[in-house]
């Protein structure tokens, strides 16, 4: 198991430490902007010198004082330094942290923002350095002052302290300043395998000389960490998999004494009273829910009724805390555009009588369109909203990343792999309901599950570094970002696209989950698709890619027997997941996120053999069926979206079979469509030095002679280089167009002169100038 940490989102933190490794310590790049200089040696003994020494609030003022004037590198390296810092602290809100690290790459005066993914790890952090704002001078840095130290090294004595953690331990303990939790901090980024996530010293040395782990320390060893290191191993060995963390409930007694909890649950409760002996959970937690639950109650009535308005009622009855802008804008509008069947799923669910909760909300969740709320999470979220217009005090808002967060801090179960909406929603009142009598149990009296469900929704978040508890949640969009929230305007520039059309792909793949995008290479179908799948699902952790090609197997894409190692020692074979498996399993364990796979070339392969039970898969979501190799059910959850990408010009592979393209939507990629039609001059006019226009020209003309054949066009992404100039372009024809096209015209070597660069160059300027005459 080691001491890296497996809990809620971890993964995020380790990926992101591994890409500020890759990038800045490896290299000189830049975390945000890969490609662009900025963790220095130069920028890093700048920023040094201009660092504010001083302890206390008011930090950033006084850091932007000292910088004033800098360079847009160093303001950019002070935002990644403040990122990787933050990435380590967990009492710290992820909009806080964002913010100043927003702060900071603002006095850039450049559009600097923290990549999705990265974003991503702020979430939660690992450990508190305590102090908060007064001590952040001193913990950032430390952190240059190391990564100033660390680029003295050549480049074999970095490697070898990224590869043997104690002769990096011996580098950064050797770093100014006897105590510094930065430096503990730094030990677990670059060897989490080897310390502990834990940054006060005196925490260490009370796990390293408890007198309950003496028996696992079995060479006399001194050093604080190697101590550690061997009781994680002994524990691990008496623990087995019950073994996480020194925090664990039953292991942190062993060295903290002052510490008497007995079962995760006398922790959680301890923590509910704090926030409840504040005497503010009615006027911050309660009164407004409760406010919305009557609203919703009048709404219901008009739904029932039948009243004239009882659209604009509902509608102006959304509890805004806790739907997402675009969640309520969609189902708003699909009151609007579809009064009836609206009406009718909103009877189901505020239906008069006794009905279970779980028929309710499966009978409205029938009639709720997916590609109007998608994701059981997020829509479990939905329904809970509204089911506060039922009974707010007995059903109360559900979040599946804070009851997720409460189901860990308890060891209460998890929801079973796939649940539905009423599903997760009945086991968080479950939760609720568990919860209350635990709290009675300990002398904490709560009146019903709303009070259960506020203290669940404020004990998630974490305490800012102002010191003052955040016991309100007014914005809940900082909390959970809904699946589909993009900016799909910002994507299409990025792109050079249309945003329709990048809205009428997300629309096509709601319509049905998978979609193959057509045509000549070089149109840029794979590019654009790990683009918008990251950016629909958020992150590039939830997109896979995979190329087919003609050996690629069933066994290779789904499952198969890989030779092995046995326990006996002898070779043998494992029964192991392909990607879509693997993909599959990890779109189910998240279902609140959308998950992408792409299939690079995906008639390159024997589609019928590579995907076998797919097929069957594809058009019934929800289904289960046995795999060729497994005796295990298995499903495509709802979540999972399969990108396809076909290159149409290859003669040597064949089309897709009826079967395949009824269960997949096409999407053309054409350089006489549009958007892609064009695409190449809107790069050149952004990116290209003046005049350099005429390679559109160029392009154009040599379409315009292959327009016998509709797929055997150039693609615009031939040209979309940085540094492009007459050379490169040159270089581009002669080597990879010309060869494409004298494989199109095999047999027709006359034309090939056609296509001659200065030719079709001279041509576009002949027009060019007919043009303007024209014009006069």
């Amino acid at each position: 198991m080691g001491s890296r940490r497996t809990d809620y989102q971890a993964g995020n933190i380790y990926a992101a430490a591994d890409q500020w490794m890759e990038r800045a310590l490896k290299s000189d790049d830049s975390l945000f902007t890969p490609g662009k200089a900025v963790w220095t040696p130069e920028n890093l003994a700048e920023l040094r010198r201009r660092w504010p020494d001083t302890v206390g609030r008011g930090f950033m003022n006084r850091l932007h004082t000292e910088l004033d004037g800098s360079r847009a590198e160093i303001y950019q390296l002070v935002g990644e330094a403040l990122y990787i810092h933050y990435l380590f602290v967990f009492d710290i809100h992820r909009k806080t942290k964002e913010d100043r690290i927003n702060e900071a790459l603002g006095w850039s005066g450049q559009n600097i923002t923290i990549p999705s993914d990265l974003a991503t790890g702020l979430e939660r952090g690992l450990a508190s350095f305590g102090g908060g704002r007064s001590w952040i001078a001193m913990y950032v840095g430390s952190l240059i002052e190391f990564a100033g130290q660390w680029k003295r090294q050549d480049a074999e004595e970095e490697e070898r302290l990224l590869k043997d953690p104690w002769a990096y331990k011996d580098f950064v303990t050797g770093l100014p300043s006897d105590y510094n939790p930065q430096h503990n901090a730094l030990l677990h980024l670059v060897h989490p395998n080897t310390f502990e996530a834990i940054v006060a010293i005196d925490y260490k040395r009370q796990i390293s000389e408890a007198q309950a782990f003496a028996r696992y320390v079995t060479d006399g060893a001194t050093d604080v960490d190697r101590r550690i290191y061997q009781i994680r191993q002994g524990l691990e060995t008496d623990e087995g998999k019950d073994f996480h963390g020194f925090y664990d409930v039953g292991i942190l007694h062993m060295w903290d004494p002052n510490t008497h909890f007995s079962s995760p649950w006398d922790e959680y409760i301890s923590r509910a009273r704090k926030y409840y002996d504040t005497g503010v959970m009615q006027t911050e937690e309660i009164d407004y829910k409760v406010e919305y639950g009557e609203r919703l109650s009048e709404a219901r009535e008009a739904v029932l009724n039948g009243t004239d308005d009882w659209g604009d009622q509902v509608k102006s009855r959304i509890p805004v805390n806790f739907l997402h802008p675009v969640q309520m804008a969609r189902f708003r509008d699909w009151i609007d555009s579809s009064p009836t069947d609206a009406r009718k799923s909103l009877q189901a669910i505020w239906a008069r009588g006794d009905l279970p909760i779980s028929e309710r909300i499966r009978t409205f969740s029938g009639l709720l369109p997916r590609p109007v709320i998608s994701g059981a999470g997020t829509r479990a979220n939905a329904i809970s909203a509204l089911l506060m217009g039922l009974d707010c005090h007995n059903y109360p808002p559900f979040r599946i990343r804070l009851f997720n967060d409460a189901y860990q801090s308890t060891g209460y179960d998890q929801p079973k792999q796939g649940a539905d909406e009423a599903a997760l929603y009945v086991h968080a009142l479950g939760f609720l309901d568990r919860f209350l009598e635990e709290a009675e149990n300990r002398g904490l009296e709560l009146r019903d599950r709303l009070d259960a469900q506020s203290i669940v929704w404020t004990l998630y978040q974490s305490i800012d570094d102002t010191d003052e508890p955040i016991v309100t949640i007014t914005d809940t969009e900082d909390d959970e970002p809904a699946p589909h929230v993009i900016d799909l305007d910002a994507l299409a520039d990025k792109l050079y696209l249309t945003a329709d059309f990048l809205e009428e792909i997300r629309a096509l793949l709601e319509e049905k989950p998978q979609v193959i995008f057509q045509g000549p290479p070089g149109t840029g179908k794979t590019y654009v698709a790990q683009e918008l799948a990251e950016h629909l699902s958020g992150s590039s952790e939830r997109v896979a890619l995979v190329q087919f090609h003609p050996s690629y197997a069933y066994e290779d894409f789904i499952e198969g027997y890989r030779p092995t190692i046995l326990e006996s020692g002898q070779p043998g074979f494992k029964l192991t997941d392909g990607p879509l498996k693997a993909i599959a399993k990890r779109a189910s364990d998240d279902p609140d996120f959308n998950y992408y796979l792409i299939i690079d070339e995906i008639n390159r392969g024997n589609i019928a053999k590579v995907f076998g039970e797919l097929y069957f898969l594809l058009e019934y979501r929800d289904r289960h069926i046995s795999l060729q190799y497994s005796d295990k059910l298995f499903s495509l959850p709802e979540n999972l979206y399969i990108v396809g990408t076909m290159n149409t010009a290859d003669r040597s592979i064949a089309l897709v079979d009826l079967a395949l393209r009824r269960r997949f939507n096409f999407v053309e990629f054409h350089p006489d469509d549009e958007p892609i039609k064009g695409l190449l001059r809107r790069y050149l006019d952004k990116n290209a030095p003046p005049g350099m226009e005429w390679v559109a020209d160029v392009v154009e003309r040599a379409n315009e002679k292959l327009k016998d054949d509709r797929h055997a066009a150039i693609g615009p992404s031939y040209f979309m280089k940085a540094g492009l100039d007459d050379d490169a372009v040159e270089r581009i024809w002669k080597h990879s167009v010309l060869p494409y096209v004298e494989e199109l015209l095999f047999g027709q070597n006359d034309r090939l002169s056609e296509f001659d660069l200065d030719k079709l160059r001279q041509g576009s300027a002949q027009d060019g100038a007919e043009n303007l005459g024209g014009s006069e």
